[in-house]
């Protein structure tokens, strides 16, 4: 009796965690449709039609339905939101009358609509010639308080209504990142319509401890000195991901893949003695001070320095401070630095300033500094990063949900929600991942306003790939 007790146990205890893990299937599925019937039920309901003009509407395509044969518009002008039938054979026609089908639309396109009214239904669209489109465009900002968005040096206005899409689905300003390639859409000086063409991804670093306090350059795009257990937000693409610290050097190939975490584990890369290269500075005024990773150092004669990157930093009172990163790629090179006087602004937002360093990378080859002179480009960088980087000593960026999940800022790990760092501000990248969910990242802009900053997110999407492919990638 006591020899049948036991499979009996065992059985009823299989059953039970069968009939455990089926309950929480279906209350997660449950759960997921609640959710997606909640966001149904706060679309805009469709509009009245107005009556047929000559012109016509112009209206930004938000959704095609080929199950029930619809199409939802939003009118560019009004920003009333139609949802028309249409029939089998649709005339639809790109820009130059060119033939097109339902496959190559997608949202964000603006078409012009012939519809009747009295049937309610479309009879034709056609891309409009009314609008402009901007393809490929990678140097953009956003102010939300202004509702401006900078295209390269023009600026253009937006409203609340901007149509944001991402692979399909609508997005947030804050889920466009500047890593991103967007194509943009709108009339006159006014943005309506944004589309996220290239996406990110992400490249998570493993086994890092010998290289930390050393520096990974991922293409000609990314350099970040390498902290404890990154993950880095990348555009995604194939990349040659270089990595050094303390005189040794490797690089390996990385595919990134968009919403995605490709691995680089460090203890599988092969790694080499690096070179050393030796730079002649010439620094005016001669009597400043040179800093190298952070080291003061004599420049009357030529400095031995790894090939790689380093952080340089020139100083001099009455004088604006110059940061930037150098890459040096050959035996013997020359760097000429000159030195802007600084004016009284410039000196007191200096003091009470931090800058995390010039976004430019000057490489150094031959026998000078490459591309743009030193002076030009560093002295510019750090003038904008005086101004809108400050580090708080006592103001903290909180991050309190999604609880649970890992944090990082700009690709360095900060903890795990809810966790907090000390302030940054300016335009910044918070990405959160988390073992079954989705890796998410958000742009945010941080004012120097001098007040802690706090913010919740939306809990991270499942994602039964995460965890087999992704991080085995």
């Amino acid at each position: 009796m006591r020899k049948a007790i036991v499979p009996i146990c065992v059985i009823l205890f299989i059953m039970f965690v069968g009939c455990y893990l089926i309950i929480m299937e279906y209350a997660r599925e449950r759960a997921n449709n609640r959710v997606q019937a909640e966001l149904e039920m706060q679309e805009e309901p469709a509009a009245e039609l107005p009556a047929e003009t000559d012109d016509g509407i112009q209206g930004i395509l938000l959704k095609v339905d080929e199950k029930i044969r619809t199409m939802k518009f939003k009118d560019i002008d009004s920003e009333k939101i139609y949802e028309l039938p249409y029939e089998e054979g649709l005339k639809i026609e790109n820009k130059y009358g060119d033939i097109m089908t339902l496959a190559q639309l997608s949202p964000g396109e603006i078409f012009d609509l012939d519809y009747t009214k009295s049937l309610k239904k479309l009879t034709g669209i056609k891309v409009t010639d009314k609008t402009w489109t901007y393809s490929d465009v990678t140097k953009f900002s956003f102010d939300e308080r202004k509702k401006v968005m900078m295209i390269g040096d023009e600026a253009y206005k937006f409203t609340d209504g901007l149509e944001i899409f991402s692979q399909g689905r609508e997005a947030e300003i804050m889920d466009v990142t500047e890593l991103d390639t967007l194509i943009v859409r709108g009339k006159d000086k006014q943005v309506l319509s944004i589309v996220v063409d290239k996406g990110h991804g992400y490249i998570r670093v493993l086994n890092d401890t010998y290289f930390v306090g050393g520096w990974i350059e991922i293409g000609q795009e990314i350099i970040k000195p390498i902290t404890e257990e990154m993950l880095i937000p990348v555009g995604e693409g194939s990349y040659l991901v270089k990595v050094s610290n303390r005189g040794y050097a490797g690089q390996e190939q990385v595919e990134v893949k968009r919403d995605k975490e490709s691995s680089l584990d460090l203890s599988k890369i092969e790694i080499e003695e690096v070179a050393i290269g030796h730079i002649k500075f010439s620094i005016t005024p001669d009597y400043a001070r040179l800093y190298v990773d952070d080291e003061i150092t004599e420049f009357t004669d030529r400095v031995p320095l790894e090939f790689g990157v380093h952080a340089i930093r020139v100083e001099c009172a009455g004088y604006d401070t110059i940061k930037s990163n150098i890459r040096v790629g050959s035996d013997y090179a020359e760097i000429e630095i000159t030195m802007d006087e600084a004016d009284d602004s410039s000196s007191s937002s200096s003091s009470s300033s931090s800058s995390s360093g010039s976004s430019s990378t000057q490489t150094v080859s031959g026998n000078s500094l490459s591309s743009n002179s030193a002076s030009t480009t560093t002295t510019s960088s750090s003038s904008s990063s005086t101004a809108q980087t400050v580090i708080s000593g006592e103001k903290k960026l909180y991050i309190e949900q999604p609880a649970g999940a890992e944090v990082y800022l700009d690709g360095n790990y900060i903890g795990i929600a809810p966790a907090s760092t000390p302030k940054v501000t300016g335009a910044h990248v918070i990405t959160l991942s988390k073992d079954g969910c989705k890796t998410k990242s958000y742009s945010v802009s941080i004012a120097n306003d001098g007040n802690d900053v706090t913010f919740s997110f939306s809990a991270l999407v499942e994602d039964k790939d995460k965890g087999s492919e992704n991080k085995d990638e």
